[in-house]
């Protein structure tokens, strides 16, 4: 059975962290976790030891705020090859790159699997108010999806990577637009194919008491 990688950098996500991690515990696939835990204040620490959760703590000075839209882009792509470097280390066939604020279906992990996709995200709103998705094209937001399997150029957030994309040298790096960025970019280059799975829509915790779930075009 094939295993599955799975982490991201944490900071200050006490107020969510206890639904994401029971989200992914209750994925019936082959889990090995490793979170980078970041000059956090709360008690999200306290809740990984909790859940036995293995993280490495790697403080990077509190220049910049942890509230949305405060993100140092340049960290967090230091961060996340962190993160890269430790799924190398493993045997594992897949890293699942999901932000902290996401709760994901059940058996939404082993539908990813079972797509057979070089990379391949769960669609999330980002944002409350505007139309936008964690899935890019031609340097724009997809407004709208229906249901599948969809082709994208850029994604985020939420996604399954197979090890030969890591293996080939792709990382992430600091952009304007998100660390994730550079690396769906260098990803494309090297012949990877990304797409999205609009079936698989996880709630994004937007801010404590904002909830998101897409939405898909009517048929």
């Amino acid at each position: 059975m094939k295993n599955v990688f799975i982490g991201s950098p944490v900071r200050n996500r006490a107020w969510i962290m206890e639904r994401h991690l029971q989200s992914l515990e209750q994925q019936a696939v082959q889990k090995h976790y490793m979170y980078i835990l970041n000059d956090s204040e709360d008690q999200t620490e306290h809740i990984l030891d909790c859940h036995q959760i293995p993280y490495l703590t790697h403080n990077l000075g509190r220049t910049y705020g942890h509230i949305r839209g405060q993100y140092s882009y340049h960290n967090l792509a230091l961060l996340r090859n962190m993160l890269l470097d430790e799924f190398l280390k493993s045997d594992c066939d897949y890293l699942f790159s999901i932000d902290t604020d996401i709760i994901i279906p059940e058996g939404s992990l082993r539908q990813l699997m079972d797509n057979d996709k070089d990379i391949c995200v769960m669609l999330i709103r980002n944002h409350p108010k505007l139309k936008a998705h964690n899935a890019m094209s031609g340097g724009k937001h997809i407004p709208e999806f229906k249901a599948g399997l969809f082709p994208v150029e850029l994604t985020g957030a939420v996604y399954l990577i197979k090890r030969e994309v890591i293996e080939a040298g792709v990382r992430y790096g600091s952009h304007p637009t998100g660390e994730d960025a550079p690396f769906c970019e260098q990803a494309r280059r090297l012949g990877f194919q990304l797409f999205v799975d609009t079936r698989l829509r996880p709630v994004h915790a937007y801010a404590e008491g904002v909830e998101l779930i897409a939405q898909l075009a009517a048929s």
